[in-house]
């Protein structure tokens, strides 16, 4: 198992146990995050958008279904699965409160990795099935 493996394991474990301030600490302070609706750059705003995002999920599982490393770069493709248990801040800072809905989706990230921390991260997913699955958007 190589090092770029043993930190996804840490990553993988600290987000499902939604240890948010042990996840952002295996980034650099000048880390870069890109997912769907944005690009977080270092530490803090990395920080903040978990807080706005997935705290406001419970019952969370985060399983692995692929895992590919090579050289300082892993791949993780994934399923989560979250209940919507808190108040959801949106990109225009209005707020969705818990629904009790239950979002599921597959993703995959991909960790870069230096000095075995992460200095960056982007996330792959369909941010409309999930908005749809929580109610912010009509079925099509």
């Amino acid at each position: 198992m190589g090092a770029c493996r043993e930190l996804w394991d840490q990553f993988e474990r600290r987000f499902r146990e939604q240890d948010y301030d042990g996840l952002v600490s295996l980034f650099t302070e000048d880390a870069v995050y890109v997912e769907p609706a944005g690009r977080h750059e270092g530490r803090k705003a990395i920080r903040a958008w978990f807080d706005e995002t997935a705290q406001p999920f419970s019952d969370v599982r985060f399983e692995v279904t692929r895992l590919v490393e090579q050289g300082d770069a892993i791949v993780a493709e994934w399923t989560y699965h979250g209940v919507h248990t808190g108040p959801l801040t949106m990109a225009d800072g209005s707020i969705f409160e818990g629904t009790g809905k239950t979002s599921d989706s597959t993703g995959v990230t991909i960790l870069e990795v230096r000095d075995g921390a992460v200095v960056a991260a982007t996330d792959y997913f369909d941010l409309l099935a999930g908005a749809i699955q929580l109610g912010l958007m009509p079925t099509p």
